[in-house]
């Protein structure tokens, strides 16, 4: 990339919130000139929203975890769904040092509207609902985890399953209103006749059952599915509404 193209990219960035991003006309109209990286999981690639052009998927964990091998100088633009993930991981690269990164505002969702014309590519509500799900994860020792924040804010838009014994849900810790009952030793044997792509939050006390149960359920083949960081205990700490 010339000394001009580098910094007709760096003229083509706005922050939003402190994050670096680009317009998605602004990317179709320089595809070659930069590295295009969709960070998001491959299964997501596969659904209503489709790819955008010339993009190579390396998904986010991957992505972070193979930072030294990238020069920090070399333009890259990230892009995921709606532009949280990429976001996140644009504002972490250029903690470490990088200086050419950005991520396409709106994500793949404006790719679509802006791009190719299409306004009604988020009408599958089940896909959407899980991508929503899928950008809330964050990875913390190689568990998928979302905050009670979000949790909270979003019930409704998944299944909420609680993996504690009957006698801690009817303790001063209380539950989740919106919560369903599995012990974790039925868990596995409850998700038989579970939809294996819609999306599902695990809880527990501490987060420490919920991480097990996630992982099993992903092991299982379930798409969309994390544990909520901290369970009941960091809930009741947010001060969030319980049964």
């Amino acid at each position: 990339m010339t000394t001009h193209s580098t910094d007709a990219f760096r003229q083509a960035i706005s922050r939003t919130n402190g994050v670096a991003e680009v317009p998605a006309r602004w990317v179709k109209e320089h595809l070659g000139e930069f590295d295009f990286v969709d960070v998001r999981e491959p299964h997501e690639l596969k659904g209503p929203l489709g790819a955008a052009e010339g993009t190579t998927n390396v998904p986010l964990a991957e992505l972070l975890a193979t930072l030294g091998a990238r020069k920090p100088d070399h333009p890259v633009v990230l892009i995921c769904r709606s532009g949280s993930r990429s976001g996140r991981a644009v504002a972490q690269m250029e903690s470490l040092g990088f200086t050419c990164v950005a991520s396409v505002e709106g994500g793949t969702i404006a790719w679509n509207k802006e791009v190719l014309g299409r306004t009604g590519a988020q009408t599958c509500e089940k896909a959407a609902t899980a991508d929503s799900l899928a950008d809330a994860i964050y990875n913390t020792n190689g568990v998928a985890e979302v905050s009670t924040r979000w949790v909270h804010d979003n019930l409704g838009s998944f299944r909420l399953i609680d993996v504690r014994e009957s006698s801690e849900r009817e303790s001063r810790e209380g539950y989740v209103l919106q919560s369903e009952h599995v012990p974790l030793g039925r868990l596995l044997q409850a998700a038989q006749g579970w939809d294996k792509e819609a999306p599902y939050v695990v809880m527990c006390k501490s987060g420490g059952r919920s991480a097990r149960g996630t992982m099993a359920l992903r092991k299982a083949g379930f798409t969309n599915v994390a544990s909520m960081e901290g369970g009941m205990m960091g809930w009741n700490a947010a001060g969030l509404p319980k049964a």
